[in-house]
């Protein structure tokens, strides 16, 4: 484990909310190089990403090392901060993509890893594969969360600072004379390190099968909560029918044992 550099905050816990996730198009594309590479049918883009209301990455995370498809050149990619923590290439089929997240230094803790599935075909229903053909994007991502512990004081004091909010700021010009431009949030969404209420843009439920980053919120959350208490009600009813039938055909069985032997 990275050495400590202050105390442990007893009794504390910090969690950090992101995405990690994929884009991909069907080539040629104007954000690939053309021709694209013999063979090469998709232009994707594989991500770890903050949520767009949410602090800044660089403030907990300093690099990430992706392990693409052992046929790629250069398999192991680490990126850096200040990022943006994306790989970029091309490609025809779809394979996981190892992640590795390093912490910063003052946090004392260790490497973690994640995994995901590159997604480079339209899935979903037929409406949001057909609007995905049509749009000629595939977005595929989900929500994350990390958790500190008891952090380390100088990496609590990091995350709890405003500073990790700044790169939400845009310039807004001063009205009138001698009025000095400021810096001030560029979005109507309050900036949170939880998730916002509502999505930012006002996207709902994920985009539209898309996954777009700008739909996860708490309203999303409790949509998908109470699809999977549904899809669990349905699972169960079928279980049940299942075992009635199952009850139904071992009591033939029986009888149709017991008729044998009687013969």
């Amino acid at each position: 484990m990275p050495a400590q550099t202050s105390k442990r905050v007893r009794n504390t816990q910090l969690r950090r909310h992101f995405l990690i996730g994929n884009e991909a198009h069907v080539l040629p594309h104007p954000s690939f190089p053309s021709p694209p590479p013999d063979g090469h049918t998709k232009g994707w883009k594989v991500y770890v990403r903050p949520l767009p209301n949410g602090p800044d990455m660089t403030t907990w995370l300093k690099k990430v090392q992706f392990k693409l498809h052992h046929t790629y050149t250069d398999a192991s990619r680490m990126i850096e901060a200040p990022g943006p923590f994306e790989v970029t290439e091309t490609g025809y089929g779809e394979f996981g993509v190892e992640i590795r997240l390093y912490f910063a230094p003052e946090s004392g803790e260790k490497a973690v890893y994640r995994e995901h599935y590159l997604v480079l075909a339209p899935y979903g229903s037929d409406e949001q594969k057909a609007r995905q053909s049509r749009e000629n994007a595939v977005v595929a991502e989900r929500l994350e969360t990390i958790e500190f512990n008891e952090p380390t004081l100088d990496f609590f004091r990091a995350m709890t600072g405003e500073e990790q909010f700044t790169w939400l700021k845009v310039v807004k010009k001063g009205k009138g004379k001698g009025k000095k431009a400021e810096m001030v949030f560029g979005s109507e969404v309050e900036p949170t390190a939880q998730l916002p209420e509502r999505p930012v843009g006002g996207l709902e439920g994920g985009g539209g099968g898309l996954g777009a980053g700008g739909a996860w919120s708490r309203v999303y959350e409790r949509q998908v909560v109470a699809q999977l208490a549904q899809s669990g009600a349905s699972l169960e009813q079928a279980l049940e029918h299942e075992k009635r039938e199952m009850d139904s055909r071992r009591k033939k069985m029986e009888e149709l044992g017991l008729a044998i032997a009687t013969k």
